[in-house]
């Protein structure tokens, strides 16, 4: 049975395994390095961007930038002007962001269950290999129901999808875990957009996958104002998370994933207050730019 302590680096799942190693492009440089300016603020909220203006500020040609721009433009950072180029898409209102933590609520607590429902059985000699608890407390009930549910291509209504396997239980594992204080704020969100893009995947529905996915395009640049002292505490969530879905508990998963947003609603209202009162003379230069 996988544990946090020990999770074994097995082959890429179906689900989860990124793509096989291709080259990497002039387009996926010229993208990683306009996020990351969006991520700092460099390129703040509002700001235009022309694909010939880019090109010559980054020393690329105009066709990777077009590429990158569409990239960002598809994640939700950017938005797209007729016949004038992009700007950098705003920060939430008080309203969208609350409007948005309530959507999240509705859609990834339901991500989780499924996904746990969809788990497949944990190795024989593991503890509790006959199948995990159902109750969102922990408390040992026969479950099992994942297995079957798989096999017979999820829940009504989901989308036909792979099975999960161990590997991808593995994947999920690993991508609870937030990167060392040290390694950047840029680094902690695409960990966490990492994690619930994964779980959102092992739900089996292609339609709630992907709406998390662009709800989760909004709170990048929240998420680089987190304080790093939250980024253990997203940690302890997440595993929580996973390994409740590891174990084929349901009801825990969901729990855990709701007791997730709650606590990161509280540390997103803090970073929300924060981005706006580091991006408001910005914002103030920009309008009388106009």
């Amino acid at each position: 049975m996988l544990s946090a302590s020990a999770a074994p680096r097995s082959a890429p799942g179906a689900l989860l395994a990124a793509p096989a190693a291709a080259k990497r492009t002039l387009a996926d440089d010229a993208y990683a390095e306009l996020k990351a300016r969006i991520m700092r603020s460099d390129l703040a909220p509002g700001a235009k961007l022309s694909i010939d203006g880019m090109a010559k500020e980054l020393a690329f040609s105009q066709t990777p930038i077009r590429e990158a721009l569409a990239r960002l433009e598809s994640e939700g950072l950017l938005a797209r002007r007729p016949l004038s180029g992009y700007t950098v898409e705003p920060l939430l209102s008080a309203a969208e962001f609350a409007d948005l933590f309530d959507l999240r609520m509705m859609l990834e607590p339901l991500a989780a269950r499924r996904a746990a429902e969809r788990a497949p059985a944990a190795d024989a000699e593991g503890p509790g290999a006959a199948g995990g608890s159902d109750t969102a407390s922990g408390s040992d009930t026969a479950s099992g129901r994942g297995a079957l549910r798989d096999r017979a291509g999820g829940p009504a209504g989901a989308d036909p999808a792979p099975a999960a396997d161990a590997a991808d239980l593995a994947l999920l594992l690993e991508s609870a875990r937030t990167p060392a204080p040290g390694a950047g704020k840029l680094a902690f969100t695409e960990a966490d957009k990492r994690f619930h893009d994964s779980v959102a995947a092992l739900s089996g529905s292609v339609q709630i996958a992907k709406a998390i996915r662009r709800l989760d395009a909004h709170l990048h640049l929240h998420r680089a104002y987190i304080a790093p002292e939250s980024i253990g505490e997203t940690e302890a969530e997440h595993l929580a998370v996973a390994e409740a879905i590891i174990a084929q508990q349901p009801l825990a998963a969901e729990a855990a994933m709701r007791r997730h947003l709650e606590r990161s609603r509280v540390r997103h209202a803090a970073a929300f207050t924060a981005a706006d009162a580091a991006n408001a003379p910005r914002l103030k230069r920009a309008r009388a730019n106009r």
